[in-house]
């Protein structure tokens, strides 16, 4: 249905009350919670890079108990069991609100597809937890599993992102649909940004737990550039007056000049360091910083994806086929538009 009244390729909008779900306006809460998890997650970032950049993985010698206990005594917690142990809190703090969420989503979205991500986010936390405890039990592959355990925590994160994407306030909003562009579609080229920003944080958790040298993670780097400028471009050139999609695309941009300054001021201090008896600053926070940033420049390019899926049909589908198609996957189940 176009405002109109006529189909065409360019003047559809979704009609905002009848593409929502019965719910779409109940479930704020989700949102928040939802929100409440990605902070959460790069929290655990944070506290993760930390104990990667003091080499505090080995201060506590079991798991999933530390030293025997849930709640460590007083006097276990210093040096680098400070880091390990705030980490694995952290991680529980995590686990408990992605089991409240995925639970809240089950039983208050009417969207099939949005509870069964609720489950994939909760089997990742579970899956991330796990691969954590087979870095401690087998401390001799810890450089080897070190790259699972980056990969599932980045994926989670994305799902994280894309939990509080789809159940935002701007995702209901009514918008034109319009046809991508034939010679290099803004979805596929999304996608292809998004995936390649992932491979490149495990690339360079990888580094840094020593599973592999550095110049994957450089030849990588100059591939996620490259990739992120042209998809930054190319939403300037079709959609610079459409903040929805103009706005994480400057994000990214912005993030990607943090990240490549971060990023040599961190090898440069690491190489510094390299003979000193153990990390020190500003080595460390420079390591921390340029994971972080990482991690927002994916959930930027993970934002940019999915909202571009959302507004632009591909090249061979009409913008009036497109909306129908999304009345289909968004009407509650059992209902019929």
């Amino acid at each position: 249905m176009c405002i109109s009244g006529k189909p065409s390729t360019e003047g559809c909008r979704l009609i905002d009350q009848k593409d929502k779900p019965a719910n779409a306006t109940a479930n704020r809460g989700v949102h928040r919670l939802a929100l409440i998890l990605c902070c959460m997650t790069v929290a655990l970032l944070v506290a993760g890079a930390l104990v990667t950049s003091n080499e505090a993985g080995d201060s506590v010698p079991d798991w999933p108990l530390s030293f025997g206990r849930w709640l460590i005594r007083s006097n276990n917690f210093i040096a680098n069991v400070r880091y390990e142990y705030s980490h694995r809190f952290i991680a529980g703090v995590v686990g408990f609100i992605t089991l409240v969420l995925a639970v809240w989503t089950y039983f208050g979205e009417q969207r099939n597809w949005m509870r069964r991500l609720g489950l994939i986010a909760f089997g990742g936390v579970v899956a991330q937890a796990i691969i954590g405890g087979m870095r401690v039990w087998f401390p001799e592959y810890k450089a080897l599993i070190a790259v699972p355990h980056a990969l599932v925590a980045q994926s989670f994160f994305a799902v994280a992102v894309s939990m509080v994407v789809f159940t935002s306030r701007s995702w209901w909003s009514p918008r034109e649909i319009k046809t991508d562009e034939k010679g290099l579609p803004l979805r596929t080229l999304t996608g292809m940004t998004v995936l390649a920003v992932l491979i490149q944080l495990v690339l360079g958790a990888g580094f840094r737990h020593q599973a592999f040298g550095i110049a994957p993670h450089i030849a990588g780097a100059v591939i996620v550039a490259v990739l992120i400028a042209t998809t930054v471009i190319t939403v300037v050139r079709r959609h610079r007056d459409d903040g929805y999609l103009a706005r994480p695309a400057k994000f990214a941009i912005a993030l990607l000049i943090i990240q490549l300054g971060l990023g040599i001021a961190a090898y440069l201090a690491r190489l510094a360091s390299a003979g000193d008896p153990q990390p020190l600053e500003p080595m460390i926070s420079l390591t921390v910083a340029h994971l972080v940033v990482g991690a927002l420049t994916l959930a930027m390019m993970v934002t940019l994806m999915l909202r571009s899926h959302q507004v632009l049909a591909p090249a061979r589908q009409t913008a009036s086929d497109a909306i129908e198609s999304r009345k289909v996957q968004s009407a509650p189940s059992g209902s019929t538009v």
